[in-house]
């Protein structure tokens, strides 16, 4: 005789569950889904400004209560309105000061923290747009703050703007083969021995590959972009840079010099 895997009550011979059980369990399913999703929306028109906080917020408990939602799950759902704030705030790639006004408020509002917002990435993003918001109105960020020591002999009023750490330095180097063969003829000197009069024609080739010099952190300030690495450490000053390469997940810049060759930062953001 088997139980029910809902009630814990015997569901007969060779069976697990009760029909009746499975149908009110899969409806409550679909109940705490449903005001899961209904949660979220919420937080999001809350952020936008739709709502008060004070009205949300009493919104959220009456959805909890009615859709069997567990009010541990409530920070969850709250940060995934707010990561979906993001997502639209960022779709014109700008995010102006009553976005990041709104952001910051709920944030506060309902304590969530910069490590729950930052799971996905998404509160490095909002940083990361705010930093850029400053740079491009003439304002020097002051955003970013760093715990413990950079391995970096900074110049006074020296101002950090942003920290990527991970990232990969290129360099391209140039690489000389020659290419050709043989010319001339063999003489038999005896039975089974030539000697061949000739010499090597052949001229140089030479290519250019992207070359992995190293990893370490870049670092832009008011000032410099910085280098460091275990391998290698180096700064550029941006009145030595004649040109900018921008990728996908990086830049490139080339120095104001006769031999100058690209410089390839791989930040994983371009």
């Amino acid at each position: 005789m088997g139980n029910c895997k809902y009630c814990g009550k015997p569901a007969g011979l060779f069976r697990g569950k009760h029909e009746e059980c499975e149908q009110t369990y899969l409806q409550h399913q679909r109940l705490i889904e449903d005001g899961m999703q209904r949660i979220i929306s919420e937080a999001t028109l809350a952020i936008k400004g739709s709502e008060s906080l004070d009205v949300v917020q009493s919104k959220i408990s009456q959805i909890e209560e009615a859709s069997f939602v567990p009010p541990s799950e409530r920070p969850f759902l709250l940060v995934k309105g707010w990561e979906a704030c993001v997502e639209q705030f960022l779709e014109d790639g700008i995010l102006d000061e009553n976005e990041e006004k709104r952001l910051m408020e709920f944030k506060n509002r309902f304590a969530l923290s910069q490590n729950d917002l930052d799971r996905g990435g998404a509160y490095t993003r909002v940083t990361k747009a705010a930093v850029l918001r400053d740079v491009l109105n003439g304002v020097l960020p002051t955003r970013v703050s760093i715990h413990g020591n950079l391995p970096i002999n900074f110049q006074k009023s020296e101002q950090i703007v942003w920290v990527f750490p991970n990232s990969q330095y290129l360099e391209d180097k140039t690489r000389r083969q020659y290419v050709g063969g043989y010319q001339g003829v063999s003489l038999r000197v005896m039975k089974g021995i030539y000697y061949r009069v000739g010499a090597f024609k052949g001229h140089p080739v030479e290519h250019t590959e992207r070359v992995h010099i190293d990893t370490g952190m870049v670092v832009t300030t008011n000032k410099h972009i910085y280098f460091a690495s275990p391998r290698k450490s180096f700064r550029v000053p941006y009145s030595k840079i004649v040109s900018f390469e921008p990728f996908s997940d990086g830049i490139g810049v080339m120095r104001d010099a006769a031999t100058a060759k690209p410089q390839i930062f791989v930040t994983g953001d371009g």
